[in-house]
């Protein structure tokens, strides 16, 4: 059985304003910010909850253990419709990566609890509510 939530990230197109900056230039510079774009596939909404749910529960860890030096926050990717962007330090692009692989295995673990339990959306157990 396949995952129900899973993950795509959307790649950019080279950047017309670039203005004809050299591509490594462009890579080297850790202090340009990138967007990164990832295509959330859900199959209802006890999976968006769960997703809000991992998210939650992230970021409630976050600011228990506080960030490392230069880790990016869980709080500061935004979900527009169907697409997760996070907009942050090129430096900062692999740990972002990393922190929405894990993200979406919470996800699923909290989406399997949740048909497990039978409430699913409407019933809603108050485990999975902040």
């Amino acid at each position: 059985m396949t995952e129900p939530i899973r993950l795509r990230e959307a790649l950019e197109a080279a950047d017309p304003a670039g203005g004809g900056r050299d591509s490594t230039e462009l890579r080297l510079d850790p202090s340009r910010r990138v967007m990164l774009r990832f295509q959330v596939l859900l199959e209802g909404e006890d999976e968006m909850e769960a997703l809000r749910y991992a998210r939650r529960a992230m970021i409630r860890e976050e600011r228990t253990r506080g960030l490392e030096w230069d880790e990016p926050s869980m709080e500061d990717p935004t979900l527009a419709g169907s697409e997760i962007r996070w907009f942050c330090l090129a430096s900062q692009a692999a740990w972002c990566r990393q922190k929405m692989t894990e993200l979406i295995e919470r996800a699923n673990r909290a989406a399997e609890e949740i048909r497990a339990s039978g409430t699913g959306t409407g019933g809603g157990s108050e485990r999975y509510r902040s």
